[in-house]
């Protein structure tokens, strides 16, 4: 396997990193939370269950994402509508019987996105924000520089920013051109208290301060 990427992050605050077992190994998911790992606000996760809620229930909703190195933009999609309210149990429903094929377009999946052409490396951020997108394919940013905002748009149960790192512009097939990437600089929540990490690959159930 090729050396990781070092990357900066592509958001910031407090995150909680999910690699759910639809997954590919290198693809995940980043969920704002608070000290105490939850990402909700004013509900709880009970409710999230059992009845509906609003994605601004969620710390992650409209919370900005950024550039992760310097490069061009090779593909951004902006004119998908955000589901802005959320039941976990009907949503999952939902997905299992009614879920998009996993085939072009990518927008059936990840909604609003971006895609980046960084040296020889292509990352990618799903579900944003319908009209938060403020890049186009042609644009150079910069590392740091805002490419949209977190939405719920695409195959989304909640708010959330999904992020991974391929070696061609294309998602097709499905996480199947994925490479692996480390964060430049983070802090690692264990045991009620915060450690730095330099160049820490992502492990599912992290709670990092980016």
């Amino acid at each position: 396997m090729s050396q990781p990427h070092i990357l900066n992050p592509p958001v910031r605050g407090q995150w909680a990193i999910m690699n759910p077992p639809s997954h590919a190994k290198l693809a995940f998911d980043f969920l704002a939370v608070d000290d105490n790992k939850s990402p909700y606000k004013d509900v709880s996760l009970l409710r999230h269950i059992a009845t509906t809620i609003t994605v601004e229930n969620t710390l992650a909703w409209d919370q900005p994402v950024f550039s992760v190195m310097d490069g061009t933009v090779v593909a951004a999609s902006d004119g998908a509508a955000d589901r802005e309210r959320i039941s976990m149990a009907r949503d999952l429903f939902r997905l299992m019987l009614f879920g998009p094929k996993m085939v072009p377009p990518f927008s059936a999946l990840g909604g609003n996105y971006v895609i980046l052409k960084c040296g020889d490396i292509y990352p990618l951020y799903a579900h944003l924000k319908k009209g938060s997108v403020c890049v186009r394919p042609g644009d150079i940013v910069r590392s740091g520089d805002l490419l949209g905002k977190v939405g719920n748009s695409g195959s989304s149960l909640q708010p959330h920013l999904h992020f991974q790192v391929m070696n061609s512009p294309e998602p097709f097939p499905l996480f199947k051109n994925l490479v692996p990437f480390v964060i430049s600089a983070a802090s690692r929540r264990s045991e009620k208290q915060w450690e730095p990490v330099i160049c820490g690959a992502l492990k599912n159930g992290d709670h990092l301060q980016l």
